[in-house]
């Protein structure tokens, strides 16, 4: 009698048993998360910088506000202004999400809704032609 060597039965067939149903679950993980790839939200660039510059604010950081304003607009942004808004952000908590509300209708204004861990802020940003922030407006909180 021949020594059973692991994965085969003492007949010395293979064991298919666990076998036939892996293949199967695999496939479906793999369809699940490709289709979830396709059809899921994928960040903009404008939603990025919004995140970006929200998180910038929250942790009151002057300097990486700086980085996303024109020359124009960077003399507007100073100390009080960034602490205002991180006296705003900090409170609600980790940023869940950016999400565009509405494309922009010809202009280069955008709407968002930012999610937090404990509320919701409207957030409005306008761009210049070079991705570069020209005027930054964010309604009160709303708790969650």
């Amino acid at each position: 009698m021949k020594p059973a060597l692991p994965g085969a039965t003492a007949a010395g067939r293979p064991n298919l048993g666990t076998n036939r149903y892996l293949l199967p679950i695999l496939m479906v993980l793999l369809l699940f998360a490709l289709v979830r790839g396709l059809f899921s939200h994928h960040e903009t660039r404008e939603e990025a910088i919004a995140r970006q510059l929200t998180l910038a604010l929250q942790n009151n950081d002057l300097a990486a506000v700086e980085r996303f304003q024109n020359a124009e607009t960077a003399t507007e942004v100073n100390r009080a202004v960034v602490g205002r808004a991180a006296d705003t952000f900090v409170p609600l908590g980790k940023v869940d999400a950016v999400r565009e509300t509405q494309p922009p209708a010809g202009g280069q204004t955008h709407q968002f809704v930012v999610t937090f861990d404990k509320g919701t802020v409207h957030e409005t940003i306008k761009f210049d032609p070079d991705d570069k922030v020209v005027g930054f407006r964010y309604d009160q909180p709303t708790p969650r």
